[in-house]
């Protein structure tokens, strides 16, 4: 039986670490290492982590400096020894069959990256809509085998992709083979993370399983209103991507989808701009122009892309039907940040 490494940042969740780790050591796949990060955390957080590591001796420990989460992430993995990897966010919990699901995906399909599906809670029953609850449960069935750069332009037709790492279950050879780690110093580093996992795989799928809840907080990185950490981050993120570019031109497809991925998140640093603090600060400002002036330089944003740019924009829903979704998928975005001013 496969062991699979669980690994678990905690930092401020006291109130609901308990439950995440329940969730855990109950699992019915019962072949865990389960990797605990105290990320420096100013509660009882390290306490209950301890405490827990005395009673089920797959239960490792590690209590670190505050570094953030792709700290803590990169530590939790230098320390992983299972075939598969799953990363779980502390004040989430995990349905009790989920690993074993998980495991038996992998194995019968052979496969260095799962998808599955999640829902959103609140429980102070707050106003949260039901696209935000429902928002990482995917409608449309990608359960096929294939290739990431295949499945992540699937999911960008359908509106469908999602970056959190919380619902990929990962082979960790191939997490190995290809040196993937979490950006440090940056929010929301899953966006790049899952991306270049996506990029570099062979086989892929995605199964319609709920096995994961999110727990919605207006106080978590995802719940925060924009800041300039996040204009910041977005810019750290497409400029290292760029300069990784080379190395996914020679495939047709992943071409495609690296281009996509671009432009997806060019299209993010244009809204977080536009919506942050910080918007008109003369730094934000300047990371809008070097990204501008790299775009202009790639080849594979060229002239045909200009041309697409010219229609009206009440002739775009038209133009969208006839232009297959991997190329407007490219243009659009690029070239309306690549026009602001």
């Amino acid at each position: 039986m496969n062991m699979v490494s669980v690994v678990v940042p905690i930092y401020k969740v006291e109130k609901y670490l308990r439950e995440c780790l329940d969730s855990i050591i109950g699992q019915t796949y019962e072949n865990l290492q389960i990797i605990l990060v105290d990320d420096g955390s100013p509660d009882n957080c390290g306490a209950i982590c301890d405490e827990y590591a005395k009673r089920d001796d797959r239960i490792v420990v590690l209590h670190c400096e505050n570094g953030g989460l792709s700290v803590a992430r990169n530590r939790g993995y230098e320390v992983c020894k299972g075939e598969y990897v799953l990363f779980v966010d502390s004040d989430d919990y995990l349905e009790k069959n989920a690993i074993e699901i998980l495991v038996a995906n992998m194995e019968k399909n052979n496969l260095q990256m799962l998808f599955y599906d999640a829902v959103s809670f609140d429980e102070t029953n707050a106003d949260v809509s039901k696209d935000e609850i429902n928002k990482y449960i995917h409608q449309n069935d990608y359960s096929f085998v294939c290739s990431g750069a295949e499945l992540f332009l699937e999911f960008l037709k359908n509106e469908e992709y999602r970056s959190p790492v919380q619902y990929c279950f990962f082979e960790k050879a191939f997490i190995d083979e290809n040196e993937l780690s979490f950006h440090e110093g940056i929010i929301h580093e899953d966006e790049e993370f899952t991306f270049l996992a996506l990029l570099y795989a062979k086989r892929v799928k995605h199964i319609a399983d709920v096995l994961y809840h999110h727990r919605f907080r207006s106080d978590s990185i995802m719940g925060a209103k924009t800041s300039r950490k996040n204009t910041d981050s977005c810019y750290r993120i497409i400029v290292n991507l760029i300069e990784k570019g080379e190395i996914f031109l020679s495939d047709v497809q992943v071409k495609d989808a690296y281009k996509a991925g671009i432009a997806r998140l060019v299209e993010i640093m244009h809204n977080r701009a536009r919506t942050s603090v910080d918007a008109k600060s003369r730094e934000t400002k300047r990371q809008i122009r070097e990204i501008k002036t790299r775009l202009r330089r790639l080849q594979y944003f060229n002239s045909s892309i200009v041309k697409t740019a010219a229609l009206d924009k009440k002739h775009k829903n038209a133009v969208k039907k006839k232009i297959k979704i991997r190329l407007y998928s490219v243009v659009s975005p690029v070239l309306r940040f690549l026009k602001i001013r």
